[in-house]
């Protein structure tokens, strides 16, 4: 009879054991399946949060290059450097572009997203220099739209390696 009893009890917490063992399991397969939940919410929510940033960050429209040659296409590469170091907010790339003499001390705060319409560019010779000047339409960030007239120089003392600069934007 002893024998019996010792045997059902062992078969009894064996039952129990593996009873047990399940439980754990399926409790450990719950928290699994909502902590990847909770790591899928947040994907979603950082995915989300990138899409709206990017709405408010949106890169600037350059001027088409290709219908530019020689010192014209100098002056819109410039330009379009200009628009990129204002979104980049790269000031230290955005005052290369300036002569040491200009007037313009830093950079501005805001962004231009794209030029509107422009002036044909017109470069006059000087004694010392060239210069060109072009009137353009610039749609900033703000959807305003603001109009500057651009002067360029190229030192005629720098011979060929002479490059255009912003001289002032007014």
């Amino acid at each position: 009879m002893m024998k019996k009893l010792t045997v059902v009890s062992l078969l009894f917490l064996l039952l129990m054991a593996c009873q047990n063992q399940e439980n754990t399991e399926d409790a450990q397969q719950s928290i699994d399946s909502s902590a990847q939940s909770v790591t899928e919410k947040e994907a979603q929510q950082d995915e989300e949060i990138s899409t709206s940033q990017q709405k408010e960050d949106i890169p600037p429209e350059y001027l088409d290059e290709t219908n530019y040659t020689g010192d014209k296409l100098e002056i819109v590469k410039l330009m379009n450097a200009r628009m990129r170091y204002l979104y980049e907010e790269d000031e230290k790339r955005y005052m290369n572009l300036f002569d040491p003499k200009s007037p313009i001390s830093g950079m501005g705060r805001y962004k231009v997203l794209k030029v509107t319409s422009m002036s044909d560019i017109t470069i006059q010779e000087q004694r010392k220099l060239y210069q060109a000047a072009v009137t353009v339409n610039e749609l900033k960030e703000n959807n305003e739209e603001y109009n500057n007239t651009m002067v360029f120089w190229k030192k005629k003392e720098d011979g060929d390696s002479a490059q255009w600069v912003i001289a002032d934007i007014d």
